[in-house]
């Protein structure tokens, strides 16, 4: 791991109670690279993995199949700062980068994965234009390559989705949107995978409004995490089930909720941070 700066920015786990997690790490010459980690169920390590990007890398996202099949996505910064897409697969034995699309002429990240199956892989996240709005961006690996799909957007809007969530036949998209003049607003896109769109989704309260991080619960429905700004960040936990989104009450010991995760069984866990007088802590809460 990096000598300056490590952090992990997501995480998928197997059946098997083994784990991956992906994120970053900063290196002697304070250059950001990529940072896998796995979990054998006993202990956690360093996979290697690469950093093709000429001045930044990062993974946002990862998602696990198996031990041998597992992605993880991000963006890498070239050498002029324009940034790219960065998809990476692990076979069981190496990382390598796999190419995606760069759709947008000024930029493009990556910053959430869900893996239906070997040839069945989304990511999302955002692409810029030439100017205001920038819009999100959806792929699709169907086992030999990535296209883009057809994503949800708004002319006067930047939508930007964190957080992946579905299977073939519906996805669920869930972020933030702005537009010039306005704070944040919760984002959600939903519908086949070719025909995204925006839906309804609430907010608490007038102030900043950001989903992070969204899954799918063991009966059907959907789950979306994130934060509102109420004179300090609050926990924000919303439920969709059949296409009518709702705000969940959700504990605020101190500032910030920024991710879901399902675990098999159908229990769901929330972890973010928590700040009480300056002093920042994990947190982590369970819906069962």
């Amino acid at each position: 791991m990096g000598p300056n700066q490590n952090s992990l920015l997501g995480v998928s786990k197997l059946s098997s109670g083994h784990a991956w997690a992906v994120g970053y790490d900063v290196n002697a010459e304070f250059a950001q690279q990529t940072l896998v980690e796995h979990d054998d169920d006993t202990t956690w390590s360093v996979v290697p993995s690469p950093s093709p990007g000429g001045r930044e890398n990062i993974l946002y996202g990862v998602a696990a199949l198996s031990d041998s099949d597992v992605w993880a996505v991000g963006a890498q910064q070239d050498s002029n700062g324009i940034w790219h897409t960065l998809t990476e697969h692990w076979n069981g034995s190496a990382w390598s980068a796999v190419p995606a699309v760069d759709a947008g002429a000024s930029g493009n990240q990556f910053y959430a994965v869900t893996a239906v199956s070997s040839n069945s892989v989304y990511a999302t996240g955002q692409q810029a234009g030439s100017g205001f709005p920038s819009q999100a961006l959806v792929e699709h690996w169907n086992g030999r390559s990535w296209s883009v799909l057809p994503a949800p957007s708004d002319p006067t809007e930047t939508v930007t989705p964190y957080g992946i969530t579905g299977s073939d036949a519906a996805l669920t998209i869930a972020g933030d949107r702005e537009s010039s003049t306005a704070p944040y607003t919760t984002a959600v896109a939903a519908g086949a995978p070719n025909s995204l769109s925006l839906v309804a989704s609430p907010n608490n309260g007038s102030g900043e409004q950001d989903l992070f991080a969204a899954t799918t619960a063991a009966d059907g429905s959907t789950w979306a995490a994130g934060w509102f700004l109420n004179s300090s960040e609050q926990t924000l936990t919303e439920h969709g089930v059949n296409g009518t989104w709702s705000i969940v009450a959700s504990p605020s010991p101190g500032t910030g909720d920024n991710g879901f995760a399902g675990i098999p069984g159908g229990g769901l866990w929330a972890v973010g941070v928590t700040s009480n007088n300056g002093n920042f802590s994990t947190l982590i809460a369970h819906n069962c």
